[in-house]
């Protein structure tokens, strides 16, 4: 029977239940004498309020009628796209885990996950859920990491099954529950600092219904550990922590500076309101700028921290891009411009690898050469129109920038020239670096005032 058919089975006997509770009513009554005075309530009350609960589960119903033909159709149609491979079905059909374990370590391909494949193909098991644990008992006593190699985990198979057999909301007996319970019990005591064996931990927990064996604060401690996978907000919903832990949760990956994930996990659990959100990823795109900073001084501001530092505040901000998009918060960041601050910095990080590597294939034809000389008799040094000057906390860039600030190009060089100076690392939240001159002399070059010291990331 489907579960239309439930439905529409039990409006049916309404009627004949709801008779019923008229015959225990008019008995009650018989005996009104023994009754408590506060004892009022009328049988047209009664009926008029299961009456108005009937209506309205009609209408309900009614209505899912409509819609479910369509529902129906879609899932019909998605299973007719996902081609399930002969062997594979074969192997689900005969109940074969190990079979199935075996089938699926051979042809793993992170290029080509099979995901789909093996959901559609789980259907054509007579008892899906005693199979999975069949793959998962068998695999873990005939694999061993020697024979499988260290190249491939076979956990991941393990947690390719159990999702897929929460996809198809395989019914779970209670001997599969008890078996799940022992296989869980042994799983735990594997995990220890183990992110990945609390995943799989987690995901049998999730697939068999076993939350309530364990406690919410060890389930809890096991979700924190796992926060980086993309699954982990998915298992903290389906093995119902609950709304005081995962409190709890995001608190303590706040403290802990995980602030992306913190985030994550108040849209996707449902606690956007109470954590406020915004203010935090605020935070974390301004913060890594200054750890950015801290990474271009701790190594006394050489050129390999500078691509350190740049390197870090990318990461940093395309973990923000990703969250801002997948939570639609793009007009909260407008005044930020998180991607154009990614640009800027990539370009500005290639640009000067490729002044670096033209830089190193002419020196060996400067030497020997001689310098030229301006209209007054000064040396020039050989020019570049990418070339650039570092400084202790300053990038001196005599090209155009993207700012729009750029030195004379044309006419010779004398004492007089002065240009400007652009700092390409401004701070997101911060203004562009001010220009500031930049004087050419025949001893030294491009030199800065002496009392001009430009930061990396002004504050």
């Amino acid at each position: 029977m489907t579960a239309t058919e439930t439905i529409a089975a039990a409006i049916y006997q309404i009627d004949e239940k709801k008779a019923q509770l008229k015959k225990a009513f008019d008995d009650l009554q018989a005996h009104y004498s023994l009754l408590s005075p506060s004892f009022s309530l009328s049988w047209s009350e009664i009926d008029s309020h299961f009456s108005s609960l009937q209506s309205s589960l009609s209408n309900r119903f009614c209505l899912l009628q409509s819609t479910a033909p369509l529902a129906e159709a879609e899932a019909e149609e998605e299973e007719e796209e996902t081609v399930v491979d002969s062997e594979l079905r074969t192997l689900c059909e005969k109940m074969d885990g190990v079979g199935l374990s075996k089938y699926l370590i051979d042809r793993w391909d992170d290029d080509a996950p099979l995901n789909l494949e093996v959901t559609a193909a789980i259907r054509y098991s007579s008892d899906p859920a005693s199979m999975v644990l069949d793959a998962i008992e068998g695999s873990k006593q005939n694999h061993t990491p020697s024979s499988l190699g260290t190249s491939f985990d076979v956990r991941r198979v393990f947690v390719l099954l159990m999702e897929a057999l929460i996809e198809i909301n395989a019914d779970i007996t209670f001997d599969m529950s008890k078996r799940a319970k022992k296989l869980a019990y042994g799983w735990k005591s594997k995990i220890d600092i183990k992110p990945f064996e609390a995943l799989g931990f987690l995901h049998l927990v999730a697939a068999f219904e076993i939350g309530s064996e364990f406690s919410s604060a060890e389930l809890c401690d096991y979700v924190f550990m796992i926060a980086k996978y993309k699954q982990a907000t998915w298992l903290c919903n389906k093995i119902g922590l609950g709304s005081v832990r995962v409190r709890k949760l995001i608190k303590k990956l706040l403290d802990s500076g995980k602030s992306i994930l913190a985030v994550k996990f108040m849209y996707e659990c449902g606690m956007s309101d109470e954590f406020k959100p915004i203010p935090v990823l605020r935070s974390y795109i301004k913060d890594s700028r200054e750890a950015a900073l801290r990474v271009f001084k701790e190594d006394n501001y050489s050129i390999k921290s500078q691509n350190e530092a740049i390197d870090k505040e990318v990461a940093a901000l395309k973990a923000a891009i990703k969250i801002i998009k997948d939570q639609n918060l793009e007009s909260e960041f407008t005044q930020e411009k998180v991607e154009e601050r990614i640009e800027e910095l990539e370009k500005f990080k290639a640009l000067r690898k490729r002044d670096t590597t033209n830089s190193s294939q002419q020196e060996p034809q400067k030497r020997g050469k001689k310098r030229t000389r301006d209209c007054n008799g000064t040396q020039v040094p050989a020019s570049s129109s990418q070339q650039q000057f570092y400084r202790q906390e300053g990038v001196l860039m005599t090209e155009p920038s993207h700012h729009g600030l750029q030195l004379n190009s044309f006419g010779p060089m004398n004492s007089a020239f002065t240009g400007v100076v652009v700092n390409p690392l401004a701070g997101l939240f911060g203004s562009a670096a001010t220009p500031q001159s930049l004087y050419y002399t025949p001893q030294n070059g491009f030199v800065l005032p002496p009392q001009f010291h430009p930061q990396y990331y002004p504050r």
